[in-house]
């Protein structure tokens, strides 16, 4: 950008003068007086400084696009931390349905001992276990409980909001298909924030190698101006003069040694950049390794899943069955005790997968660039 600028001066002398002409005149004053005033107005501007405005200017928008992924980065982190604060709430609240599934499936046991006892064909002995099973059922579901409320609060936290504000979560982890192995790589290695952030960076360093090298190219600048003088003499040749009028002018500027300085700061830059592509390859490399670990685990998770469900349902159907041949007599109260605690078990193994699968769907995508909001 071209500088402006205004300059004025004012001054007065007195002195002491003899003045001898070829003629053999002389003229002689004391205490001569001679006032002198200046004014200007200036315009600068450097028309061309070996690129150094063009990749100054370069660096300075890149700068401006690289704040802007690092924004939505630490946006995505935050979004990530309220994901895996709101699954773990959903775990929690399955962990509690299942719980209160099976006190429900204990407490009828129990009545059924009870009624087994009065018709005499039971024991107080099984009526005082199942108790003890509801007791103990009972006191894992408050436990839960407080984990749930601490886990809002936590999540509340996150969003900014008061951390006793009541809200109700669904008991049910949705489902996402994920795209192919290769898709989800090809995403994060286009997509990834930290590889943008990188490839901002290189550019960056790029930038600063043109504005390095700009020290070796001459420099010209264009002034022009408007000036005013005026000046008066008690004693010469004039009694004042008055003169103003535009300028203009060029200059060239060449520094024929630079000095060693440019060329090692050159060196240096050029070595930066040589560091930010090796980064890059390490990432890549590290992205590749990360996607493909964690989409095993994600497979690896969906087949314990769908194994899992298949027991649920062998094991319903067995609790079903003990619980019919209990009320017969032909099973035990330990054997329905049993047969419910498999199914719970169960049930908990399932929620523990899906909130696991989730967390590594949640990164998964979170490496490949893609937004997790409303996933």
């Amino acid at each position: 950008m071209p500088t402006v600028g205004v300059n004025a001066s004012t001054g007065y002398t007195s002195n002491n003068t003899v003045q001898k002409f070829f003629s053999g005149d002389e003229r002689t004053g004391k205490g001569a007086g001679n006032t002198v005033f200046r004014a200007g107005l200036e315009l600068n501007w450097t028309a061309f400084d070996g690129y150094r405005m063009f990749a100054a200017k370069e660096r300075l928008g890149l700068l401006e696009q690289r704040s802007q992924v690092f924004t939505a980065n630490a946006m995505q982190d935050l979004t990530t931390q309220i994901q895996t604060v709101y699954f773990s709430i959903v775990r929690v609240a399955q962990q509690i349905e299942i719980q209160e599934q099976a006190i429900l499936l204990n407490i009828a046991l129990r009545d059924l001992a009870a009624n087994k006892v009065k018709i005499g064909t039971g024991t107080s002995l099984e009526v005082l276990q199942t108790t003890n099973r509801v007791n103990a059922d009972s006191s894992a579901l408050l436990n839960l409980f407080d984990q749930l409320q601490q886990a809002k609060i936590s999540l509340n936290r996150l969003l900014v909001q008061d951390a006793n504000t009541i809200f109700e979560v669904p008991t049910e982890m949705p489902a996402v298909i994920l795209p192919k192995l290769e898709a989800l790589t090809q995403m994060a290695l286009n997509q990834n924030f930290d590889v943008k952030l990188l490839q901002f960076d290189e550019q960056i360093a790029l930038t600063q190698i043109k504005e390095e090298r700009a020290a070796l190219y001459p420099v010209v600048a264009v002034n022009t101006g408007f000036n005013y003088n005026f000046s008066r003499a008690e004693v010469g040749f004039l009694l004042s003069n008055r003169s103003f009028g535009p300028t203009i002018g060029l200059n060239l500027t060449y520094n024929l040694f630079p000095g060693r300085d440019v060329r090692k700061d050159i060196a240096n830059a050029e070595i930066f950049k040589e560091n930010i592509r090796l980064s890059q390859q390490n990432l890549t490399a590290n992205l590749t390794s990360d996607i493909a670990l964690l989409y095993q685990q994600y497979l690896a998770l969906q087949n314990q899943l769908d194994l899992e469900q298949r027991n649920l349902q062998t094991a319903s159907t067995n609790t079903t069955l003990a619980q019919q041949l209990y009320q017969s007599g032909r099973a035990t109260n330990f054997d329905v005790r049993e047969a419910i605690l498999a199914e719970t078990q169960i049930r908990d193994r399932i929620s523990d997968v899906q909130f696991r699968q989730k967390l590594v769907e949640i990164n998964i995508l979170g490496l490949a660039g893609v937004p997790l909001l409303g996933n």
